[in-house]
């Protein structure tokens, strides 16, 4: 980024927040909004846990003061669910519940996707684009194609989540060489028996051996392209933690702890270790740095809205830009600002002190 941009930020950021937290303020606004490669936390080669961090919105609130984020023109991230269809059954994901209900198992048309695309390559191709969400994007047997079609279009900073199983040799030399530039591989598991037990899977040796050769390859290809290892922290792996740690440390970039959620009850509290003490709610950061896409091409604002029952637009209808800065989006975030958070959704979160602004 630019001094003269950074600058403009810095002016725009409340005295407040300045004044309270100074050294997350830079940290906020570089890392949400901007990413990778910008993004410290992807050019050090460790293990990164959300856990600890989310202390400082409490900090915060002691000023006095209501955090009150900056809406920027264009989404920092867009998430496309490509495909809501998995072959794994995991214990803490609601595909595993959802998998049975009529019309959840689809796939986005793949002349919607190139809408999206073509928009994000005129408005901001450098923000971070995810194409997947709710089930295994490599189940997808056109994924490469979808990455190789973005990356055509000159975006810069393609992401992928997948759970490594059908990350063979044939489609891992596509995805590197069609521009994928990150790819998380969530695993959750140091041992084949607790990785069967959390993903109902004996392809633990596999999704091993198909990350480690991603990593020799894609860093072989340009060093420049990450790879993060992801791991949910549960009751049924929490002993797993410091293994899970000391392997993957100087295999992948990041190594990712992330807490259990409960995506508002889609899912029971049977992983949870620990419950939420935190009384400050602070605005859901999900309203302010991401645009997520359903497989029907309806948006959503949250994560955790597996059934899309949430929407505040159609991306058939209308452009990201339009839905992004329209009354629904702003109507939303005011409650969030205020603190009142009465839409329903909102209200009923089981998982909100989880997301985080960093």
């Amino acid at each position: 980024m630019s001094s003269n941009i950074a600058q403009n930020i810095s002016n725009a950021i409340p005295p407040v927040i300045k004044n309270a937290v100074p050294g997350f303020v830079k940290k906020f606004y570089r890392e949400v909004f901007y990413g990778p490669p910008a993004s410290p936390s992807y050019k050090i080669n460790g293990t990164h846990s959300f856990r600890k961090e989310r202390l400082l919105m409490e900090k915060l609130h002691k000023t006095g003061e209501r955090f009150i984020p900056t809406v920027l023109d264009f989404p920092p991230t867009i998430r496309i669910e490509t495909t809501t269809r998995c072959n794994l059954t995991c214990t803490h994901c609601p595909n595993s519940v959802l998998s049975d209900v009529e019309g959840f198992l689809e796939d986005i048309d793949t002349g919607v996707y190139k809408k999206i695309i073509d928009e994000v390559a005129k408005e901001a191709p450098h923000i971070r684009v995810r194409p997947f969400g709710g089930g295994e994007p490599l189940f997808r047997k056109d994924m490469e194609d979808l990455i190789r079609y973005a990356h055509e279009k000159g975006l810069t900073n393609l992401s992928l989540n997948t759970n490594g199983t059908l990350l063979v040799k044939s489609r891992r030399k596509k995805l590197i060489e069609g521009g994928l530039n990150h790819i998380e591989v969530s695993i959750d598991a140091a041992t084949p028996e607790t990785y069967l037990k959390i993903r109902q899977s004996k392809l633990f040796n596999r999704l091993v051996e198909n990350t480690l050769s991603y990593i020799e390859e894609a860093k072989a290809h340009d060093s420049d392209n990450k790879i993060d290892v992801s791991f949910v922290y549960q009751k049924d792996n929490q002993h797993e933690l410091e293994m899970f740690q000391e392997f993957w440390t100087g295999k992948a970039d990041v190594v990712l702890i992330r807490d259990y959620h409960q995506h508002n009850n889609l899912v029971d509290d049977h992983g949870r270790h620990n419950q939420q003490s935190f009384k400050y709610r602070h605005p859901c950061p999900y309203l302010w740095d991401r645009f997520i896409i359903h497989t029907n091409g309806l948006v959503k604002f949250c994560e955790y809205d597996w059934k899309g029952e949430h929407i505040l637009g159609d991306i058939r209808k209308n452009t990201i830009k339009e839905i992004w800065q329209g009354e629904n989006f702003r109507k939303l975030r005011q409650m969030h600002v205020d603190g009142t958070f009465d839409y329903p959704y909102c209200k009923n979160c089981v998982d909100w002190a989880e997301p985080k602004w960093w």
